[in-house]
């Protein structure tokens, strides 16, 4: 395994039990804001991550799975957002910690697949 493994490996591990460290404190503790905020930090740096994608490719060619990824991605910044701007309610509670236990697993699956196919990047 190359450095450039390593690394890819070693940052997506670190995402993972960021993920992992930030549901189990938030759940213990019923710290609410630490959830809202890792949820809008990978809901914006996701779609910041798409949007310069789109600027720099030159065919666009929408697929719909792809669309629904950055529509359920806005609508998790807009509940961030409302999260933190206004007082938190049961249902935006139980929302962004299964939004929260989607991303995690997200990555963990990532994760597992990129250990199996030995993938160094994205593109």
């Amino acid at each position: 395994m190359s450095t450039t493994d390593k690394q890819v490996c070693a940052a997506v591990a670190m995402v993972v039990l960021i993920h992992a460290i930030v549901l189990i404190v938030g759940l213990a503790s019923s710290s609410f804001g630490i959830i809202v905020y890792l949820n809008l930090a990978v809901s914006v740096s996701l779609l910041l991550y798409w949007t310069q994608k789109q600027i720099r490719i030159q065919q666009h060619i929408m697929e719909f799975r792809e669309m629904l990824v950055v529509v359920f991605e806005a609508l998790v910044a807009g509940c961030s957002v409302y999260a933190l701007i206004e007082a938190p309610v049961g249902w935006l509670w139980v929302a962004h910690v299964v939004i929260s236990g989607i991303h995690f697993l997200a990555i963990l699956v990532f994760f597992i697949f990129m250990l199996t196919f030995k993938i160094k990047k994205l593109f």
